[in-house]
């Protein structure tokens, strides 16, 4: 069975290119700029913080530089990476950067945001205890990880860094952030995950996981999702697009046939197909569905699919 390969990153503040970012914020309550972040470079970075009565709007907030949880959690789930009901996806590499007001305990620990396959499965790769540890970086032959600790100084906390190389098979794959149901506290930071999966047909459609996924049944009998919204694996092209029709008569969407190498085309023309997705998928033909009848919805698709599928943010031109 051949496997296509997928690949996302998300941004919280930084980006993987950075060397050395300075992204971070002020949880010290008696401080003036108490709630500011700084350096905030590509997405936004997260603050917790329970108090809305007296802290009704944070600063990062009115900024646009942060996302404000009210409530307090042990493991909190950011992001779906893929949801493959009856289709194998492989975990086969990460990077992920966490700036925040704590870093690595017990010598691996307390990385803020790490790709698991449940939000259960963190402690392999954030608590398994190193006893062989005597300077950072640490090593970990049989885990797979490379773990640093603040390899580069920032104004305010620390610096965890893992990255990770193996074989993980799994149907589902998720973004969690450790918190320790710790309040008043911050982290920023990036996650790049490559991962595998089955090669077949696929639904390239941008699709919000909890609102236009989840509550379709169909949807997830037809195909599974991807946080791309391009490698979401189905069995059948036709039984993909027949699905596609009757949800969202009213959206843009593009189907690629894997055994034809034909890309369906529905509410779109071939000019709103980018050339980055041309050359993933290498299709032989286009065949136009319908032609769309509004260009704001077909440029909607191509924004989102360029938004989810950004190699490096607009911020890191020229870097």
């Amino acid at each position: 069975m051949p496997f296509n390969t997928g690949y996302v990153s998300f941004y919280y503040g930084t980006y993987a290119g950075e060397r050395s970012p300075n992204a971070y914020c002020v949880n010290n309550t008696s401080a003036s700029n108490y709630g500011k972040c700084y350096n905030i470079a590509s997405g936004k970075a997260y603050f917790v913080q329970t108090d809305t009565a007296t802290y009704p709007t944070l600063p990062c907030e009115s900024d646009n530089t942060c996302t404000r949880f009210t409530s307090t959690s042990s493991v909190r789930t950011l992001a779906t990476i893929f949801n493959y009901p009856g289709k194998q996806g492989i975990l086969q590499y990460f990077y992920t950067r966490s700036h925040s007001p704590y870093g690595f305990e017990n010598n691996i620990g307390y990385a803020k945001l790490v790709p698991v396959p449940s939000p259960s499965a963190y402690p392999f790769f954030t608590a398994t205890i190193n006893y062989e540890l005597s300077s950072w970086p640490v090593y970990d032959p049989v885990a797979g990880y490379k773990a640093y600790f603040n390899p580069y100084v920032i104004s305010a906390g620390n610096v965890s860094i893992i990255r990770w190389q193996g074989s993980i098979f799994t149907t589902a794959l998720y973004l969690i952030s450790l918190e320790s149901n710790l309040n008043n506290i911050w982290y920023a930071g990036v996650t790049a995950v490559i991962y595998a999966y089955e090669s077949s047909p696929l639904a390239v459609v941008p699709l919000d996981y909890d609102r236009d996924y989840m509550p379709y049944q169909e949807l997830r009998n037809a195909f599974g999702y991807a946080a791309t919204g391009v490698d979401q694996p189905g069995w059948n092209a036709d039984d993909i697009i027949r699905v596609l029709r009757e949800l969202f008569p009213d959206r843009a969407w593009a189907v690629f046939d894997d055994r034809q190498y034909v890309l369906y085309l529905y509410n779109l023309t071939p000019d709103y197909v980018p050339d980055w997705l041309v050359e993933k998928l290498m299709p032989t033909s286009m065949k136009v569905l319908k032609p769309p009848a509004n260009a704001a919805v077909a440029k909607a698709w191509l924004d989102a699919l360029n938004e989810r599928n950004a190699q490096i943010p607009t911020s890191a031109v020229g870097i």
